[in-house]
């Protein structure tokens, strides 16, 4: 895995996350407008509880699912940071976080660092050097 794959992990997983947390709105959603057809018969299974019995197990299987996510998400972010706050250049921390944590634009990293779009290209190249250099001891000594 090459650096910007390593980078990527977070924002990816972040997607993974935010899509399973869409799943369940839409699950929910569902099962709110399910209702049940009253029968004159107490004996007969009435259909819509069903329905909503199974959107409640996949409900409950999807958040699951997010929050071993979330889990994975946290421990990346942790490491991430780790790895970050070991470079030397205070430019390349904050460019890294601000793109790969915050999922600035190129352009609004460059007014937030009041660099120029083109310079913030330069500096992005270097320190995804210096953090390829980082990665890799990091590792070698594991």
């Amino acid at each position: 895995m090459n650096v910007k794959q390593y980078l990527r992990q977070i924002w990816r997983l972040d997607n993974i996350i935010n899509a399973k947390l869409d799943q369940v709105t839409e699950l929910r959603s569902l099962a709110e407008k399910i209702t049940s057809v009253p029968r004159h018969d107490a004996t007969q299974v009435v259909g819509g509880s069903d329905r909503i019995s199974d959107i409640v197990s996949k409900i409950v299987d999807l958040e699951t699912e997010i929050n071993k996510s979330i889990d994975e998400l946290i421990d990346l972010k942790q490491e991430f940071m780790a790895l970050i706050d070991s470079m030397p250049n205070d430019d390349y921390k904050l460019l890294l976080t601000l793109r790969y944590l915050n999922y600035k634009t190129w352009e609004e990293i460059a007014v937030e660092m009041n660099y120029t779009y083109r310079w913030i290209h330069v500096l992005h190249g270097r320190a995804l050097a210096e953090f390829e250099k980082i990665l890799l001891q990091n590792k070698k000594s594991a």
